[in-house]
C-alpha cells in the first residue's frame, strides 16, 4: 500500500509538472497570438482608406486605428499603400482614370474587413493642380470619383471628395510629422514647425497659443489664417496658409516671365528652349555667361515682392501675414521639395537630416557656377534631365524663401524630412495619414486645447 501511495504521489507530482508547463506554453502562445490578433483585427479598431490625387500619380492609402486612435499595423506595415498614374494622365479621358480609381478602390477594399467596411470612410482629396485643367474637365473628373464611390461597400460622405486647399494639406501633413514624431498630446510649444513645397504652393504650418489664435487677422480674402485640428484628445491652433505661387513649377513661370523672350542667369549655361505652365509657354535662354547666384537672386527676389503691402503687423512676402512667430516654429521640418533639393545636393543626405539653412546657401553657389549641361548632370546626377537646367533657380529660391521670404536666421539649424521611423518601421511622410488621423479624432473626446 505504501508503495502504490508513493507512486501515486509521484504520479500526481508529475501530472502537476506536465500541467504547469502545458499551461505555461498555452499562456504564451494565447498572449503571442493575441498580440498578432489585435495586429490583424480588433473588435474596436477603425479603418480609413484616402485617396491622394496628386499631379504626379493617383495614390491610395488604407490605415488602421484603435479606439485611441493609435495606428496599428496592416500586416507588418503601417499602411496599405498602391499608386498608379496621376489625373493629368487622363484630362481628356474620364473613362480612363475612372477605370484606374476603381482598380486602386477595389485593391484598398480588400485590406479592410467586411464587418467594418459600411463604417471605414473613404476620402480623396486632389491637389489644387487639377483646377488648372479647367472648371469643366475638374468638375469631370470630380464627378466620375463620386459616382464610384457612391457605390462602394465603405463609408462614402460627398464633402469627402474634393480638392484640398494647399492650407489644409499643409495642416495635415503638419499633423502626419508630428505625430510620427510622438508630439500629439504635448504642448503646442513642444510641436515643430512644417514647411512643405509642392508644384504650385509652399505650405507654412505651425501652432499657436489660444490666445495668439484668438488675436489673430482675417486674411484679405475673407479666409482664416487659423483653424482648429483635431489630434486624437487635443486641439491645436494652426497657422497654415497656402503661398502662391511658390511651388516648384509655378515659382519658375513666376520668375521667367519677367525674362521672358530675354536671357537669364538662372539657368544652365548654353541652354536655349521653353517651359509650359497652366498653357502659358516661356522662352529660356541662358545668359551669355550662364548662370550667376546673385543675379538669378535678384529675379527670386523680385518674384516674392517682398515690397508688397503688408495690411497686418509682421508679414513675410507677397502681403501675407507671418503668423506672429512663437515657440512653435522655433523648430522647422522642411519637407517634399525643400527636401528634394537638400537630397539632390547630398546636403540631406538621409531620409531625416538636421542642417543649417546657409547649408542650401551653399548648395546654391554650388550649382549655380556649373558652366554646362555635362557639368551640372556630374554635379546632380539624381536630377532628371528635362528639369536639370533650372537647378540654380531651383536652388537659388529655397535659399531665398527661407531666409529672405520668412525671415529665418541663416544659421538656424532645421531638419530636411522625408521619412520618420515609427513603432519600429519607416514611414513616408505625407498628408493622407494626417487627414485620417483628424477623421477618426473628430469623433473621439478631446480633453485637451494646446
Amino acid at each position: 500500500m505504501a508503495k502504490a501511495g508513493t507512486r501515486t504521489s509521484l504520479l500526481a507530482l508529475l501530472l502537476l509538472i506536465l500541467l504547469h508547463f502545458c499551461v505555461g506554453s498555452v499562456t504564451a502562445l494565447r498572449q503571442k497570438l493575441g498580440n498578432q490578433g489585435q495586429e490583424a483585427s480588433g473588435g474596436n479598431d477603425r479603418y480609413v482608406v484616402v485617396f491622394n490625387a496628386g499631379t504626379l500619380h493617383t495614390e491610395v492609402h488604407v490605415f488602421r486605428f484603435d479606439e485611441n486612435a493609435n495606428l496599428l499595423k496592416i500586416d507588418e506595415k503601417l499602411e496599405f499603400f498602391d499608386q498608379d498614374f496621376s489625373f493629368k494622365s487622363y484630362a481628356e479621358n474620364t473613362k480612363g482614370f475612372a477605370n484606374l480609381v476603381a482598380t486602386l478602390l477595389e485593391k484598398a477594399a480588400s485590406v479592410v474587413p467586411t464587418s467594418l467596411q459600411p463604417e471605414s470612410p473613404l476620402i480623396l482629396g486632389a491637389e489644387d493642380e487639377l483646377l488648372y485643367l479647367g472648371e469643366e474637365m475638374s468638375d469631370k473628373i470630380l464627378q466620375v470619383v463620386h459616382d464610384l464611390f457612391k457605390k462602394s461597400s465603405l463609408l462614402y460622405k460627398p464633402e469627402w471628395v474634393t480638392v484640398l486647399p494647399a492650407a489644409k494639406q499643409g495642416a495635415y501633413l503638419w499633423g502626419t510629422i508630428n505625430y510620427l514624431l510622438g508630439n500629439v498630446g504635448s504642448d503646442y510649444s513642444r510641436t515643430v514647425a512644417v514647411l512643405a513645397q509642392e508644384s504650385a504652393s509652399a505650405q507654412m504650418t505651425y501652432a499657436l497659443s489660444a490666445k495668439a489664435a484668438a488675436n489673430a487677422p482675417m486674411f484679405s480674402k475673407g479666409e482664416q489664417y487659423i483653424a482648429m485640428h483635431h489630434l486624437q484628445e487635443s486641439t491645436y491652433y494652426l497657422y497654415s496658409h497656402g503661398y502662391f505661387p511658390y511651388g516648384v513649377y509655378a515659382l519658375r513661370a513666376e520668375v521667367l516671365k519677367y525674362t521672358n523672350d530675354t536671357y537669364t542667369y538662372c539657368v544652365t549655361n548654353g541652354y536655349n528652349g521653353q517651359f509650359k505652365y497652366h498653357g502659358e509657354a516661356y522662352n529660356v535662354i541662358s545668359a551669355p555667361s550662364g548662370s550667376n547666384y546673385e543675379k538669378c537672386k535678384a529675379n527670386v527676389m523680385r518674384a516674392l515682392h517682398l515690397n508688397a503691402t503688408c495690411r497686418v503687423k509682421n508679414c513675410t512676402f507677397n502681403g501675407v501675414w507671418n503668423g506672429g512667430g512663437g515657440a512653435g516654429v522655433d523648430r522647422l521640418y522642411l519637407a517634399r521639395g525643400f527636401y528634394d533639393a537638400g537630397s539632390d545636393t547630398n546636403i540631406a543626405g538621409k531620409p531625416s537630416t538636421e542642417l543649417r539653412l546657409l547649408d542650401y546657401q551653399k548648395a546654391a553657389k554650388m550649382v549655380c557656377e556649373v558652366k554646362s549641361f555635362e557639368e551640372a548632370h556630374i554635379l546632380l546626377p539624381v536630377v532628371d534631365l528635362v528639369e536639370l537646367p533650372y537647378s540654380c533657380l531651383d536652388f537659388v529660391f529655397v535659399y531665398t524663401m527661407l531666409v529672405d521670404g520668412f525671415g529665418f536666421d541663416p544659421k538656424m539649424m532645421v531638419t530636411a524630412v522625408k521619412e520618420v521611423e515609427y513603432a519600429g518601421s519607416i514611414m513616408t511622410v505625407q498628408w493622407p495619414l494626417g487627414a485620417a488621423l483628424e477623421l477618426v479624432s473628430s469623433s473621439n473626446t478631446r480633453k485637451n486645447d494646446i
